[in-house]
């Protein structure tokens, strides 16, 4: 997670060295029975890149709120607990659409038959069990509570409010992040700071953003497909990109203005988001103009998610820098 979802991954990112038929199918993998090919699908499902970069985002927030590293023991523990949930959440997600899939994504682990959807779920309740059980046992009630109640979100997500509502659901869920990566370390100071919840908002300004640029690439080749929602309406592509441009502004914005709250913040981590950041407005401006085209909208994808990452990235950095 640098989402909590995978809402808008792009299929070469989540099924590996799939080839692409069409601009938005995926060639069906061939099923090749043994332990390599069923080692893959479970990869796959579980997503490594999302397992890992999540708790970035989760860890900065804890920083801040600590002004500090905690001790090591305890950061493995939360990066565990949140990878695992991030974990759960993705793999319930692919779980519910597996026979959606099977149209849309069929080189995908349940629908390629790499993994069984039994044995999905065993990996959802399995995570569950894990991410909440150190919750409970290291941290705090009110870490549990946020922990839990981003669980049944983003459950509810995958099976009513992404169809009912849409995509832009998922923003204030994300958000969530970085409150537990607060609540974690520093549970007395979440309702008397106002950080926590700036921290919250960017999460959600730039998960908008994240999903809006790649919104184009979900509407398929079947144009008489009905587009799925963003919230209440399905947009136009031309639409959707602008909204993920300017919220690609908004996300740089907020960014940018963290150090003015949140010390110590310095130089370095200003000159890393600016980057990024304009890096990723470029990205999402060359999109714009031709906003059907899978390799720009790959690109201001990655961008974007590169631009996340850096922000966490330049945090934990920057508090490091502080400490030695």
């Amino acid at each position: 997670m640098m989402t909590l979802l995978n809402e808008g991954v792009p299929t070469n990112v989540r099924e590996g060295a799939a080839g692409l038929i069409g601009p938005g199918r995926v060639l069906a993998a061939r099923h090749k029975p043994g332990l390599k090919y069923r080692v893959s699908g479970f990869l796959a499902l579980i997503r490594p890149p999302f397992f890992v970069l999540t708790p970035v985002n989760a860890a900065s927030a804890a920083v801040l709120a600590l002004r500090a590293y905690p001790p090591l023991a305890r950061c493995i523990l939360g990066f565990l607990a949140v990878a695992f949930a991030s974990c759960a959440v993705n793999v319930f997600n692919d779980y519910t659409d597996r026979e959606r899939d099977r149209d849309i994504w069929p080189a995908r682990p349940i629908p390629s038959g790499r993994v069984r959807p039994g044995e999905a779920l065993l990996v959802v309740i399995v995570s569950l069990g894990i991410s909440l059980s150190i919750v409970w046992l290291v941290f705090n009630p009110l870490t549990f509570l946020i922990l839990l109640l981003a669980l049944i979100l983003g459950g509810l997500y995958s099976v009513y409010l992404r169809d009912k509502i849409g995509y832009l659901a998922l923003p204030p869920i994300v958000g969530l992040i970085y409150l537990g990566g607060w609540s974690a370390f520093s549970p007395e100071t979440m309702f008397s700071s106002w950080l926590p919840w700036y921290l919250y908002l960017l999460g959600v300004i730039w998960q908008t953003a994240h999903i809006m640029v790649y919104y184009p690439q979900h509407l398929g080749p079947d144009t008489n497909l009905r587009a799925p929602l963003a919230l209440f309406f399905g947009p136009s592509p031309r639409v959707a990109v602008k909204i993920g441009v300017i919220f690609t502004c908004l996300t740089l914005l907020s960014g940018a203005l963290l150090p003015l709250v949140a010390h110590p913040l310095g130089p370095l981590y200003l000159a890393l988001v600016i980057a990024a950041g304009m890096y990723a407005l470029l990205n999402g401006l060359r999109l714009l103009k031709d906003v059907l085209n899978r390799g720009k909208g790959l690109k201001a994808f990655t961008s974007l998610s590169v631009f996340r990452l850096v922000i966490s990235a330049a945090i934990l950095l920057s508090i490091l820098l502080a400490q030695i």
